[in-house]
């Protein structure tokens, strides 16, 4: 049995969990997969059990049958894309794979992970973990925006970034844009074409719109059988 260990807000968890969305799939509709839902304020990933299996103390992490664990958003979301579902978010060919690899390293480093950083220099809950300095926060916040206007002249005439098909470059993006509403940024105030794009994705993948949009994913994937 596999056993997923996450937590449902965060933003790396969310990326699997959007992943399996996008290719029609409830995380929690997997026979072979026991998600395990990880309380983070309860510094649950701290125990020695789960240290045992990632002395990283982070979520995501993946336990497979064999005992191998996997504690990279990157290599879980990986691994569920090809292991389940027809279809790949990550791409279909090997020059669509490069491309949406591409584009999610620089949605990723430049704008989830600027406002991640923000997030752990200002919020109150992180000061235990980090030596947190206010002022970086600011500068994050400012280097993520910064990175915006890339995406707002890929998404001209588009309504994804590669290919135009839904791609795991878009989901990432999308979890930034939406990330960073808590360290008070707008996503619809930062160009025409990321105000459609972050709608479109949040109504798809918001807390409201995931339901129907696994409904939608799995009747095509029917389809195409």
């Amino acid at each position: 049995m596999k056993t997923l260990y996450l937590t449902r807000p965060a933003p790396n968890p969310r990326k699997a969990i959007l992943l399996l969305a996008a290719k029609g799939i409830d995380i929690d509709d997997i026979d072979d997969l026991n998600v395990v839902d990880i309380d983070l304020s309860k510094k649950e990933h701290y125990t020695e059990e789960f240290n045992a299996i990632n002395p990283m103390n982070t979520v995501p992490t993946m336990t497979l049958s064999d005992g191998t664990a996997l504690n990279d958003s990157q290599a879980i979301c990986e691994y569920l894309d090809r292991v389940y579902g027809e279809r790949s978010v990550m791409g279909n060919d090997v020059v669509q794979r490069a491309k949406v690899c591409a584009m999610r390293r620089i949605a990723e480093f430049e704008v989830l992970y600027n406002f991640m950083l923000a997030f752990q220099h200002s919020s109150p809950s992180k000061a235990e973990r980090i030596d947190q300095v206010p002022e970086f926060a600011e500068k994050s916040i400012e280097r993520a925006i910064k990175a915006l206007p890339y995406f707002e002249s890929a998404l001209e005439g588009h309504e994804y970034l590669v290919n135009d098909q839904l791609s795991f470059a878009d989901i990432v993006l999308y979890i930034g844009l939406d990330f960073g509403r808590i360290v008070k940024f707008k996503p619809t105030e930062h160009g025409d074409n990321l105000a459609r794009f972050y709608k479109a994705m949040d109504a798809k993948f918001g807390e409201e719109g995931i339901k129907s949009t696994i409904k939608k994913a799995k009747a095509e994937n029917n389809s195409d059988d």
